[in-house]
C-alpha cells in the first residue's frame, strides 16, 4: 500500500479485522515508500493471484513480472472517461454531474469525468454554465464539511499535475477556468489543487489521451452521433463513459458502440458490489465486484471416471 496513505491503510486493515472471522493472517497489510516488497510479492511462485487496482503503466509492470509463473491477474486499470452531451441534454441536470464527476476525489480517480464531449449547438451553454460552477468550487481540507474538493495526495502530485496543464497550454489548449495550485493563504502549506477547465481542438494531444490523475478537464465539440463516438473511443483507455441525452434509443445506440466497461446514461459512477466493474483496451484485465470477480481467484477441476471399473463396497 502506498506510505502517504500509511495511516488510513491501517485503519482499514483493521476495521476488516475486526468486523470478519478470518483467521489471523488471512488479512495482511504492508506499506512502502518504494516498490521492493510489492516486486518480491509479484515475482514469487507462492502467490498465483494478482489482484491490482492502479495505472497502467504499473499493470503493465506487474504483467511481465507475474508471466514468468503465469500468474493470472486482475487489472483494473486507468481511465479517461468521456462525458458525451448530446444538444437535447438537460443541462440543469447534466451541469452538476460534470462538477462531480470532476472534483470528487479531486479527480484522483480511475473514473473520474476527465474528457467532455458536447454537442455544438449546446456548447456555448454549457461552457459557461460549467465554468461557473467550477469558479466557485471551495477547495479546502477534506474534514471540513464546507470543502466542495479536497486535496490531491501529496506536493509532487500539485507539480505533476499542474505541468500537465502547463504542457497543454502550450501545445494550445484554450483556459476555460485555469485553476491550479493554491499558493495564498492556510491552504498553500498543503497539496490543494484548484479545477482546471480546458477548451481543445486536437484530440491528439497528451492532456486528452494520458489520465491525468487530477480535477482536470477538457472539451471539445461534435457535430454528429458519429463524431461523438469516433472521439470518445479515441484513447487507449475504455473503463468508463457517461452519455446525456433525452432520446432514449439514442441512449442505447452509442452506448452500445462506445468501447467502455460501464457506461452510464444521465449519470455517472453509479457503481454497485454486483456490477462487473473493469475495462476495455487498456483500462486492465478481468473484472471487480459481480461473480465474474471470482473466476480469477477459482481453479476449476474436473474428475471423470468410467462406471463399471470402479469396485463398490457397501
Amino acid at each position: 500500500m502506498p506510505s502517504q496513505t500509511a495511516q488510513t491503510n491501517h485503519l482499514v486493515a483493521k476495521i476488516m479485522a475486526e468486523a470478519s472471522d478470518l483467521p489471523r493472517g488471512v488479512i495482511n497489510l504492508f506499506n512502502e515508500a518504494g516498490s521492493a516488497g510489492s516486486e518480491y510479492l509479484v515475482a514469487s511462485p507462492d502467490v498465483p493471484v494478482i489482484s491490482f487496482t492502479g495505472s497502467t503503466a504499473t499493470g503493465r509492470a506487474i504483467s511481465a513480472v507475474g508471466a514468468r509463473h503465469l500468474k493470472r491477474f486482475g487489472l483494473e486499470l486507468g481511465g479517461k472517461t468521456p462525458m458525451v452531451v448530446f444538444d437535447d441534454a438537460a443541462l440543469d441536470t447534466v451541469v452538476p454531474a460534470l462538477e462531480k464527476a470532476l472534483t470528487v476525489f479531486a479527480g484522483q480517480f480511475c473514473m473520474t469525468g476527465s474528457r467532455l464531449l458536447v454537442q455544438r449547438g449546446v456548447a456555448d451553454d454549457l461552457r459557461a454554465r460549467l465554468a461557473a460552477r467550477l469558479e466557485t468550487v471551495k477547495v479546502g481540507p477534506a474534514s471540513d464539511p464546507a470543502s466542495d474538493m479536497g486535496p490531491l495526495i501529496d506536493k509532487d502530485n500539485v507539480d505533476r499535475v499542474n505541468a500537465v496543464v502547463e504542457a497543454a497550454l502550450a501545445a494550445g489548449a484554450k483556459p476555460i477556468v485555469r485553476g491550479g495550485p493554491v499558493t495564498e493563504g492556510p491552504l498553500a502549506k498543503g497539496a490543494f489543487y484548484r479545477p482546471t477547465l480546458l477548451e481543445i481542438d486536437d484530440p491528439r494531444l497528451d492532456i486528452a489521451q494520458k489520465e491525468t490523475f487530477g480535477p482536470v478537464l477538457t472539451l471539445q465539440t461534435f457535430d454528429s452521433e458519429r463524431d461523438a463516438v469516433e472521439l470518445a473511443n479515441d484513447s487507449e483507455y475504455g473503463l468508463g463513459a457517461s452519455i446525456w441525452t433525452r432520446d432514449i434509443d439514442r441512449s442505447l445506440r452509442i452506448a452500445r458502440e462506445l468501447e467502455a466497461g460501464t457506461v452510464w446514461i444521465n449519470d455517472w459512477a453509479v457503481v454497485y458490489d454486483e456490477f462487473e466493474e473493469g475495462g476495455f483496451k487498456q483500462s486492465g484485465l478481468g473484472r471487480l465486484n459481480g461473480v465474474a470477480a471470482m473466476d480469477d481467484f477459482t481453479e476449476y477441476k474436473h474428475i471423470a471416471f468410467r462406471p463399471g471399473v470402479l469396485a463398490w463396497q457397501v
